[in-house]
């Protein structure tokens, strides 16, 4: 039996303060509203506490040492798994939203943190994940940006949105793009159509800025009424004026009557473009006045048409 006064054997104190962390610990693992756990560099989990049973199949008995694409299905382990493996890789703390689905069948964001965990020799052997429920939040806030008739984000997002774009541009030395868009005559449509058909035409506006600019970095806002804008990176103005000139045409294309809107007689869009070069000091009201102009000019065209 060793010696109680042995000098290797730790002190009685430290080992009730030892003792009283890993409760502490485990208290916390049990209880917080979270989901933590860790993984091995081959994607086995290693460990995970009790708020990992709201999860969907969620298996006390098979869900640690199970591979995570044992546990998920394939899209959402391959995106769990690609972010364990940066944080692996970069041996740093990354942040992501991820998804899976709750028991209840619904698909859930969460916030993640996710870091390498190091040995004594300072080597990654395994990553730990944890990750908070921001699905509310995220809807909220996503309304809060979005219009509501057409999906599109609105005029408070722009505002938010706009010198972040132009930082971004400048840094990559792209031409940005404010596109303002007009429907024609629209107080007319909706006086001779009625207001019901008119949020249908601005919903088809958005389905084409939508099919239009899809890429990604693509802004498309509702600003009020049948007003909308764009804002956008390109490689050049050319690049632009292709782009209104492919959302007018789906528009037109779609002949939607309007007897009101002569020569065409069905709906069209004015369109009218303002460039930011990377260098340009040009803030956001100057460029919306340009823009602005631009579509004043469209609109003095005969409508139905892009200018700059």
């Amino acid at each position: 039996m060793p010696d109680r006064n042995d000098a290797s054997s730790p002190p009685r104190a430290e080992l009730d303060h030892l003792r009283e962390s890993d409760r502490i610990l485990r208290a916390l693992l049990d209880h917080a509203p979270v989901l933590i756990s860790t993984k091995d560099l081959q994607g086995k989990v290693t460990m995970a506490n009790r708020h990992f049973d709201i999860l969907d199949g969620y298996d006390a008995d098979t869900f640690v040492g199970a591979s995570v694409f044992e546990l998920f299905p394939p899209q959402i382990a391959e995106q769990l798994w690609a972010n364990d493996r940066k944080a692996a890789l970069e041996k740093r703390a990354i942040h992501e939203e991820e998804q899976v689905y709750h028991r209840d069948k619904t698909l859930h964001t969460y916030m993640t943190v996710k870091f390498p965990l190091f040995d004594a020799g300072g080597e990654v052997y395994a990553t730990c994940a944890v990750s908070t429920d921001i699905t509310d939040a995220r809807a909220a806030r996503i309304d809060s940006v979005t219009d509501e008739l057409t999906g599109l984000y609105n005029r408070r997002y722009y505002n938010i949105r706009f010198t972040e774009e132009q930082k971004r541009a400048r840094r990559d030395q792209r031409i940005l793009t404010l596109l303002l868009v007009d429907v024609d005559r629209f107080k007319e449509y909706n006086d001779t159509y009625g207001h019901p058909q008119g949020d249908l035409v601005l919903k088809s506006v958005a389905e084409c800025m939508r099919q239009t600019l899809h890429r990604p970095g693509d802004l498309c806002f509702r600003t009020g009424g049948d007003e909308f804008a764009c804002l956008f990176a390109s490689s050049g103005e050319n690049e632009s004026l292709a782009l209104a000139e492919q959302l007018r045409s789906c528009m037109a294309a779609r002949l939607i009557p309007h007897q009101g809107n002569p020569p065409a007689n069905h709906v069209t869009l004015s369109l009218g473009l303002a460039f930011i070069a990377p260098e340009s000091e040009q803030g956001q009201e100057e460029i919306y006045r340009l823009a602005d102009q631009a579509l004043y000019r469209a609109k003095h065209k005969g409508r139905n048409t892009v200018s700059r």
